[in-house]
């Protein structure tokens, strides 16, 4: 019988199950402030994922600008963040 830390069996149950993807979506909109910064997270109006797409809707011009410039940056740092390949394109609307 093997014995796993608490992170360890967390992380392997959610390897196993179909709850890895939610829980990784839930978390990314959870810490979306904290990975963009607190105006960018106040005029973000949503985000979706889709087949390892980010797409972030805002209405302000000048953000929509600045997160397009900035993709590459962005898509490393989540990725960070989680520690696997995560994200692997943005799209800004």
């Amino acid at each position: 019988m093997a014995q796993y830390s608490m992170q360890e069996a967390l992380n392997k149950m959610l390897e196993e199950s179909n709850w890895k993807y939610r829980y990784q979506v839930t978390k990314l909109k959870q810490d979306w402030e904290m990975l963009v910064g607190k105006t960018a997270a106040r005029h973000t109006e949503s985000l979706k994922i889709k087949d390892s797409t980010l797409y972030i809707y805002t209405n302000i011009a000048a953000l929509k600008n600045e997160l397009t410039y900035s993709k590459h940056f962005l898509i490393t740092k989540i990725n960070q963040h989680f520690g696997e390949t995560f994200i692997k394109e943005i799209v800004v609307l």
